[in-house]
């Protein structure tokens, strides 16, 4: 059922870095600081063009309890709104928003409150204020016939806003990356142990240890990633802002499960095949819930499949 938990009190501004939760069934093993995670140097992304901030125009949306959301726009064509997911900020689509503007999009995107560049208001953190505050992204940016894309959590405030008539106009389609629905202890039971060393900034610490910290990391990832995306993954846990931790209860007590058939826009959804954070159940329930959604998944990939397989993820948007 979803409903909207007592908000929990935010302040103050945070660095646009962070990271995903690595929940998932052999996430204690994984923290064996002895067990050195296997990667491949590749030719893919450097570690500077994953950690490189997304050039465009800033601005900010301010709302009504204090909170100023941090806006970045660039690009012409039709629109794209990127919404990103626990820990981390816009930033984290740095391999996905070039490609979409070379491709001619306008490509929206912006720091969920307490993230980033972002602050966090009087009304704290709750499920109602986070899909408000998307609502007023997409109404300030005037997204129009646009295609919303979400990644981790971004998808279980993507999924709730959708429900709303009125926004959902704004969107032909959209794109749902590694989605978690809520409950997100489900099927994740390490979850429940790996959770709080986040909320307490116990895996930030551990992870400023770079051989514990790539295990750590490596656990949100897919087998044979570059040696550079699993160091990124590792650099950002080691930021992850403590302020942003009530996300953590928030997505475990709540769930859009209710809603997903109120949603009529068409569902692209993206899961990999080896993603031991958010399970395949929840690609699974939106499918058989909403109207108008199916399921691609990506073999070998992970979580981040923003960085892990990004190709994938800017041909899923582009898509008509």
């Amino acid at each position: 059922m979803t409903q909207v938990i007592l908000a929990t009190q935010c302040v103050g501004r945070h660095k646009a870095t962070g990271f995903p939760p690595p929940w998932h069934p052999q996430g204690v093993d994984r923290m064996n600081p002895n067990i050195e995670p296997v990667a491949t140097s590749g030719s893919g992304p450097s570690l500077s063009e994953l950690l490189r901030p997304l050039v465009g125009s800033n601005s900010t949306v301010e709302r009504p309890d204090g909170t100023t959301l941090h806006v970045i726009e660039e690009g012409t064509g039709p629109d794209v709104l990127l919404v990103h997911g626990f820990g981390v900020s816009a930033d984290s689509w740095s391999l996905v928003q070039p490609d979409l503007v070379d491709l001619g999009r306008r490509v929206v995107a912006y720091d969920q409150r307490a993230h980033g560049q972002s602050s966090c208001g009087s009304s704290g953190i709750g499920s109602r204020q986070l899909f408000d505050d998307l609502h007023a992204v997409a109404a300030a940016t005037n997204i129009t016939d646009g295609t919303l894309v979400c990644h981790s959590m971004g998808n279980f405030v993507g999924l709730g806003a959708l429900a709303d008539e009125g926004f959902s106009r704004r969107f032909k389609r959209a794109v749902l990356v590694a989605p978690v629905t809520g409950h997100s202890s489900k099927g994740a039971p390490v979850a429940r142990f790996q959770g709080p060393l986040i909320e307490y900034g116990v895996a930030q610490a551990l992870a400023r240890r770079p051989r514990i910290g790539r295990s750590l990391a490596a656990a949100s990832l897919g087998p044979g990633v570059s040696a550079d995306v699993l160091e990124a993954t590792r650099q950002v846990l080691t930021e992850v802002p403590m302020s942003a931790s009530p996300y953590l209860g928030l997505l475990r007590r709540e769930s859009v499960e209710d809603i997903l058939a109120k949603i009529t826009v068409p569902l692209h959804i993206l899961t990999g095949t080896a993603d031991r954070t958010t399970p395949a159940w929840h690609a699974e329930l939106i499918a058989a819930r909403a109207a108008h959604a199916h399921i691609e998944t990506v073999p070998d990939a992970a979580h981040m499949l923003n960085w892990e397989a990004p190709e994938r993820v800017v041909r899923a948007i582009i898509a008509d």
